[in-house]
């Protein structure tokens, strides 16, 4: 009998026990902000705001939307000391807005291409926003 057939189990059985006996959980992804149940990265908040901007500085509109659409904040929410006026534009897990549906999440930006905030539709009285989180 060779030396590493009578060591081997020595390594093995330490290291079988070391692993955990079922699979690992997915860390789930962070979310900058949760509009109902849709969660958003920074990434996707990152993207729409680019988007969105890039539109309002150019004078266009994402397909024959009406977006980016001036945001009159009706519902007094604090944006941080991010002052107006205010743009909305949607935000889509699915990938950035180009036009059609907008779907019921929007990020709110400035005329200087800054970042005010999230709100949806979702859970708000007819055509009003309330807060994403974050946003209050």
């Amino acid at each position: 009998m060779r030396l590493l057939d009578l060591l081997l189990p020595f390594f093995l059985i330490p290291l079988s026990l070391a692993l955990p006996a079922e699979p690992l959980p997915l860390i789930p992804r962070a979310c900058a902000t949760t509009c109902g149940s849709h969660c958003y990265t920074s990434s996707q908040v990152s993207k729409a705001l680019s988007a969105g901007y890039n539109y309002y500085e150019s004078g266009d509109k994402a397909g024959s939307s009406k977006y980016p659409e001036k945001y009159n904040d009706y519902e007094g929410f604090d944006f941080g000391g991010v002052s107006g006026p205010y743009y909305e534009f949607p935000i889509l897990e699915s990938g950035v807005y180009s036009g059609g549906s907008p779907g019921a999440d929007r990020i709110v930006f400035n005329t200087d291409g800054d970042l005010a905030g999230e709100i949806t539709h979702t859970g708000a009285s007819g055509n009003d926003f309330v807060g994403c989180t974050g946003t209050s």
